[in-house]
């Protein structure tokens, strides 16, 4: 399979994500509270798309590509208030 890239610049909403579109179809990545208002490259590959926060350089959040949800969680981060369903 060949390796498909794509970037986006972005910020993260106060709700702690960012949106990504994909095939078509519009994604939420959860990023963390901690870093909403700040700019965003979003840098995506066949499997994953790595969240850098602009100003730093520092990866922020690795989110895992299913093409079966919509939301993407950030792997770097342990699971919030339903550990259950990751």
């Amino acid at each position: 399979m060949p390796r498909h890239h794509r970037l986006r610049y972005n910020h993260i909403a106060t709700n702690a994500k960012t949106s990504f579109r994909r095939a078509g179809r519009m994604h939420h990545l959860g990023i963390g509270t901690e870093h909403h208002g700040k700019r965003v490259l979003a840098i995506a590959d066949n499997a994953t798309v790595t969240v850098i926060h602009l100003d730093t350089g520092e990866v922020i959040a690795t989110n895992t590509i299913d093409p079966d949800r919509s939301y993407w969680h950030n792997t770097q981060k342990a699971p919030g208030r339903w550990p259950e369903a990751f």
